[in-house]
């Protein structure tokens, strides 16, 4: 694979972040953040800014900032915040945040705060008018307020992180109810505000810059919105494509072509994507190891001419192996590295074990390039798949949220974005590649349990959970396959019987296999036994009672078990 020439550029920001929604219980201390130092970073965002609020981390500049009494009519949030609003809350989230600055510095990294503004309480999954609106004087004035206050509450923070979708933000719907904005495109409103709070900071912090996410918004209109910024105060942090960081899909058209108008306009940019075993994709597993699809997601946005810097989206855990985070630090050090070179480096501390480790990762990077992560938002998180499938036909779950980037250029980089019942070409390109997936996770499973001993012994427990957890992951690719090839062998069946013709015994011995590898996967007999009973004491009662199309997505194993409704 070869790349430009900038892949030999200097990346400014090498931006971390220690723990993650599914760890949050990583310490901010100078062990911890000298692992990150040798890596190369230099930069770490603040807080674990997730909509969630695990473990009640600050998201937005109202979780922290202390109003003054006299401020109070001016700059109060008039919506109820989120965040739990004791005052033992309130003083541990200021005192954590100061801490953490406190020891960036101390250890010589930039801070960057991240928030979402204006805050809505989460109200962009609805189309009602955003009670804190953009285009009120009032609203803007309180953040100008609310930066100030920050400032000098918490200083020693650089540059701030702002989104203006998600996060507990939201900004109205042109074409809604609110009164002020129906009519009035979204960059004609929006650049204003994010100039505005970027000149408030520039005017506070001179050397600071605030980074603005056009998160939620369509490819058009993060373009607008990119020829209306200032370019003096604000920089441009952007997913790896429009539809999410995905690992194994970085770079797409809207990232290369609102980077180049960046370019054009003098605007810094960073990239954000996943740098070590944590992410969003395989959460909560915490130790899966993919190092050489992480090093070619890298190399990938590198070859971007016009970047600044790379930042950690979800999270990350030092102090334990972690090999997709030591192969970003080898990538740091030298973006142009090949492929070979940088397994053999990062196989070093597996002495004996160390070629078969370049084939286990080689294997595990293959797998997670293979799984269908486009086919559906929903398949992220995958260890929070039930593996116990509904019995109903499979579908492919899509929608989330009525946004304009789910409603338009998201759906470049999704195949659903609905929730309507697919074609079985679309179920069997689903199941094929969760099949292949699930090969080359077996191939890295038996690899792995025969070297297992020749793994030196300080990193054998991680390893053994990496097995572990690559071991849940195929059970869960392989129940996405399972369900799919039920469910379309039964289309088949049942269009056959309605024309009243019989079904080949092919068809049914295919069927009947494939529930009893089903029911291996899910280590249980409570759904699968009495189907297979059913199919071979009639056709017609089994097509009768299983997988038909239910009429509504009731989510019955949860959003994120994919093919069940």
């Amino acid at each position: 694979m070869g790349y430009n020439s900038t892949m030999n550029k200097k990346l400014a920001y090498k931006v971390g972040l220690l723990g993650c929604p599914s760890r949050t219980d990583v310490a901010w201390n100078k062990k911890n953040l000298s692992i990150l130092k040798k890596l190369g970073f230099n930069a770490l965002q603040l807080n674990i800014a997730w909509a969630a609020r695990p473990a009640d981390e600050p998201l937005n500049l109202e979780d922290v900032v202390k109003i003054p009494l006299e401020k109070k009519k001016i700059f109060a949030q008039p919506m109820k915040l989120l965040s739990k609003q004791t005052k033992k809350d309130i003083d541990r989230r200021r005192r954590d945040l100061k801490k953490r600055i406190k020891i960036c510095k101390e250890n010589g990294f930039k801070t960057i705060f991240h928030f979402g503004a204006p805050y809505n309480a989460h109200q962009l999954w609805t189309d009602a008018p955003m009670i804190n609106c953009i285009l009120d004087e009032t609203v803007v004035n309180r953040y100008e307020g609310l930066i100030e206050e920050f400032f000098k509450q918490f200083p020693g923070v650089d540059d701030l992180l702002l989104w203006t979708y998600d996060q507990d933000a939201g900004i109205c719907n042109e074409f809604g109810v609110c009164a002020a904005c129906r009519g009035i495109p979204l960059h004609e409103r929006l650049v204003p505000f994010v100039n505005k709070i970027a000149a408030t900071w520039k005017r506070l912090n001179p050397a600071g810059r605030v980074w603005w996410e056009p998160w939620e918004l369509s490819h058009g209109q993060a373009l607008r919105c990119v020829e209306g910024l200032d370019p003096k105060t604000i920089g441009l942090a952007m997913h790896s494509n429009i539809a999410e960081v995905m690992i194994t899909n970085p770079v797409d058209l809207w990232l290369k072509s609102t980077a180049e108008l960046a370019k054009k306009r003098g605007i810094p940019l960073i990239v954000e994507t996943f740098l070590g075993g944590p992410s969003e994709e395989v959460e909560p597993f915490n130790n899966l190891s993919h190092p050489l699809a992480t090093l070619r997601s890298l190399q990938t946005i590198n070859s971007i001419s016009h970047i600044s810097g790379i930042k950690e989206y979800f999270g990350l855990v030092p102090g334990k192996e972690d090999p997709n985070l030591r192969m970003s630090g080898i990538f740091f050090k030298n973006p142009s590295i090949s492929e070979a070179k940088a397994l053999k480096l990062l196989a070093l501390p597996y002495k004996k074990a160390s070629g078969d480790i370049i084939t286990f990762w080689r294997l595990t990077s293959l797998a997670m390039e293979l799984f269908p992560w486009n086919a559906s938002w929903w398949l992220r998180i995958i260890g929070k798949c039930e593996i116990k499938h509904a019995m109903t036909a499979a579908f492919i779950r899509g929608q989330q949220a009525h946004t304009p980037s789910w409603e338009s250029s998201r759906r470049a980089v999704y195949i659903k974005t609905d929730s309507t019942q697919p074609d079985p070409w679309l179920l069997e390109d689903v199941q094929l590649r969760c099949e292949m997936a699930a090969e080359k996770m077996e191939e890295a499973l038996k690899l792995g349990r025969m070297f297992k001993a020749n793994i030196p012994g300080e990193l054998r427990p991680v390893f053994l959970k990496n097995l572990a957890e690559l071991d849940g992951f195929r059970r869960r690719a392989l129940s996405y396959a399972y369900h799919i090839r039920e469910t379309n062998l039964v289309f088949i069946m049942r269009y056959l019987r309605n024309k009243k013709k019989p079904v080949p015994e092919k068809i049914k011995e295919e069927l009947l296999d494939i529930l009893k590898k089903d029911m291996a996967n899910q280590q249980s007999t409570i759904a699968c036994k009495p189907a297979i009973k059913l199919l071979n004491l009639s056709v017609d009662k089994f097509l009768a009672k299983y997988f038909k199309i239910g009429k509504k997505d009731l989510k019955s194993k949860g959003p994120y078990t994919v093919t069940s409704r």
